[in-house]
């Protein structure tokens, strides 16, 4: 099943990027991840040796541990994007404003100028 669902995720990825639903920024995020658990899926083992590692006496705990923190990391990232597309979008909007008061200061010139 981890098998089945990591080859979904990398390939799905895979095709939003190719049809420009997602960025290559983001997606090498989602790639490691699929990869991740696709290496997990296979080798079981390794399940068990980076528990050991980390003191979890349960492997697959340690599994879904780590999907957790990089799920918590992404939206990390996704929440600082969103606060600088936030600044960003005020910062436009403030100049297009003022852009907008210049020209209806211009227009209202070359009106009483006729």
């Amino acid at each position: 099943m981890g098998v089945a669902f990591s080859l979904i995720m990398i390939i799905s990825v895979f095709l939003m990027v190719r049809a420009r639903l997602l960025r290559e920024k983001y997606s090498l995020v989602w790639f490691l991840i699929g990869l991740f658990t696709l290496v997990m899926s296979i080798f079981r083992d390794l399940i068990d040796w980076f528990s050991g590692l980390i003191g979890v006496d349960y492997g697959p705990s340690a599994f879904f541990a780590i999907l957790i923190a990089s799920a918590y990391l992404l939206l990390l990232n996704m929440s600082v994007s969103i606060s600088g597309i936030k600044m960003h979008n005020k910062a436009l909007t403030q100049e297009l404003g003022l852009t907008k008061l210049r020209l209806e200061q211009l227009e209202k010139k070359i009106s009483e100028g006729e």
